[in-house]
């Protein structure tokens, strides 16, 4: 009798490298391409942010990076050189930034 163990488990590793590519194909048919802000969008984001800088108050961001939005709930830490940083030390770029809210 021979050893088909190797041979018998062969097409159940493939379907987990194609479980791989499936996702990575889902990833990539949800990506968009970034939403372009009038200035008076602009102005708002900022004047938002300053207002929850000062107060101290918790914002909810929507701010788009490679290809997907994404949602950062937090408190304002510091704005600098066109960088938002948050307490709990993470940061955005401003130009990411899509829609902010005061919470």
């Amino acid at each position: 009798m021979s050893n088909r163990g190797e041979i018998k488990w062969a097409p159940f590793e493939s379907l987990f490298r194609v479980q791989d590519v499936l996702s990575e194909l889902e990833t990539n048919r949800k990506k968009a391409i970034k939403p372009v802000l009038s200035e008076d969008e602009l102005q708002a984001i900022e004047a938002t942010l300053l207002e929850a800088f000062h107060t101290k108050s918790c914002v909810l961001i929507h701010y788009y990076y490679e290809g997907l939005s994404y949602q950062k709930k937090g408190i304002v830490e510091n704005i600098f050189q066109k960088r938002i940083f948050f307490q709990d030390h993470s940061s955005l770029y401003f130009e990411q930034i899509i829609h902010v809210s005061i919470i």
